[in-house]
């Protein structure tokens, strides 16, 4: 656990540093804030298309394999990234940010290698806490930038090409740390826990994918974790647009930002606690509802009442948050060791994919119809998996107890 935490930090601060900088750099290359949206989207598209042969390589190997590779091929993205700004090529630094995206694919498959060490009871507090490692690492990356652009001049990089040594730096360390580190392979605990519960059946073979999505915890976690992200997405990455619309300066945008990334984060380690004392389920239905509210705050309230827009943006994190911790754990639950990873990979995949069509479809919704109809949108979509969650409570209530 202290590796698979000191890596997300590390791999966090790594991320936090390229993604603020790249449509800068964009900008900075092709002469025209047109292009500068695209960075991010090839990160993000690199992010959700690396999980499925990531988490295949681990099916096969172990997580430590596939999590030091992300990393790994997340250094090469940056330093490719950083020849695309000096030799002013929009290509490379595409390039560059595909694989740079990879570092976040191992960040967020890092829950699952929390979960595997950790006993049924307590999988949900094990993945919060990773998944608020990555609040320290948005915290040091930004700190970071004055050395690096110190050491950038003293080797001639220019000082927007100098920010991905932070996360050359920051990738390099996360994969050694899983590399020296983290052993034995989270993989192999999972199953000597899994031989100690059931000595009967020490070897279990993975099921069809037919029928593993046949499952009803699966359905219901799957549905959390892909239209949790796509509603997040698509209503907080339209909302400096709007708030820009409405007249606020950079300053209380940024602060905006920065309340609503508190919330994904922060209260990661009370989502895994409340998970493991009241059940996947109930904190399901928790974030759909604080979810619903967020979107109806920050879309209902009156643009020129910029505390209601924030506290909306904040409380839409946290929903996020809820929903995200238990939806992940209960996929884990319903998962055995061997079916984990492939299974695991697919669901950031599909995850990773709608948070992308959130992005560009919340961006059309806004221009078409605005701000309170996307939002609107936003609320009826997360009454899905509530609604699954209370009709189907007493069917999956026994399953959904925490599992070894």
């Amino acid at each position: 656990m202290a590796a698979l935490f000191a890596a997300q930090v590390c791999g966090s601060t790594g991320h936090s540093i390229g993604m603020a900088v790249g449509s800068i750099m964009a900008a900075g290359i092709t002469g025209t804030n047109t292009w500068s949206g695209l960075p991010v989207a090839v990160g993000a598209l690199g992010t959700a298309l690396a999980s499925w042969p990531l988490s295949r390589l681990m099916q096969r190997s172990g997580r430590r394999p596939g999590l030091a590779l992300g990393y790994a091929l997340a250094v090469l993205g940056s330093l490719l990234g950083m020849v695309g700004v000096v030799v002013s090529s929009f290509a490379l630094l595409l390039g560059g940010m595909a694989l740079f995206g990879i570092a976040q694919t191992s960040n967020l498959l890092s829950r699952y290698a929390a979960a595997d060490v950790s006993p049924g009871a307590q999988r949900g507090r094990a993945m919060g806490l990773i998944v608020w490692g990555s609040t320290a690492g948005s915290i040091i990356g930004p700190n970071l930038m004055e050395p690096a652009l110190r050491a950038g001049g003293a080797v001639g990089v220019s000082p927007a090409a100098s920010a991905f040594l932070i996360s050359v730096g920051g990738y390099a360390l996360a994969a050694l740390l899983v590399e020296l580190l983290l052993r034995p392979d989270p993989l192999t605990v999972a199953r000597q826990l899994h031989e100690l519960i059931e000595p009967r059946r020490p070897v279990e073979r993975a099921r069809p994918l037919g029928v593993i999505l046949g499952d009803l915890r699966v359905q219901l976690a799957l549905a959390t974790l892909t239209i949790s992200q796509f509603v997040m997405i698509s209503t907080t990455s339209t909302s400096p647009v709007y708030l820009h619309d409405q007249g606020y300066h950079v300053q209380t945008i940024g602060l905006a930002v920065s309340l609503h990334l508190a919330g994904m984060y922060v209260a990661s380690p009370l989502s895994g606690w409340l998970c493991d004392r009241f059940g996947r389920l109930s904190i399901i239905a928790l974030g759909a509802l604080v979810l619903i509210g967020a979107v109806i705050v920050a879309g209902f309230a009156p643009g020129s009442d910029r505390g209601l827009v924030i506290l909306g943006l904040f409380l839409n994190g946290v929903g996020w948050n809820f929903a995200f911790v238990a939806g992940s754990a209960l996929l884990t639950d319903a998962l055995s060791p061997a079916e984990r990873a492939s299974t695991q990979g697919l669901a950031d995949l599909v995850m990773g994919l709608m948070g992308a069509f959130g992005s560009a479809a919340g961006g059309m919704i806004l221009g078409v119809w605005g701000f309170t109809v996307l939002n609107t949108l936003g609320a009826a979509l997360v009454l899905g998996p509530l609604a699954a969650t209370l009709l189907r409570r007493p069917a999956l209530a026994s399953p959904s107890t925490p599992q070894s």
